[in-house]
């Protein structure tokens, strides 16, 4: 956020749409498997149809 790293990582007790949107932009360099809030992000955009996952996965191919 405003070009700084995010610092909290831990999930939250509620999120929305609009949220998990912001996250996933201000924690794009936090890998998943470490970003507890990511995840949390990640997670409740496909579970509400906002994000479809590819298939398989790319490794900057």
């Amino acid at each position: 956020m405003h070009g700084l790293r995010p610092i909290i990582h831990s999930a939250l007790p509620t999120m929305t749409t609009t949220l998990a949107h912001r996250i996933m932009q201000d924690h794009l360099d936090c890998p998943i498997t470490v970003c507890a809030r990511k995840l949390q992000a990640k997670l409740w955009l496909v579970a509400t149809g906002a994000m479809h996952p590819a298939d398989r996965p790319h490794f900057g191919i």
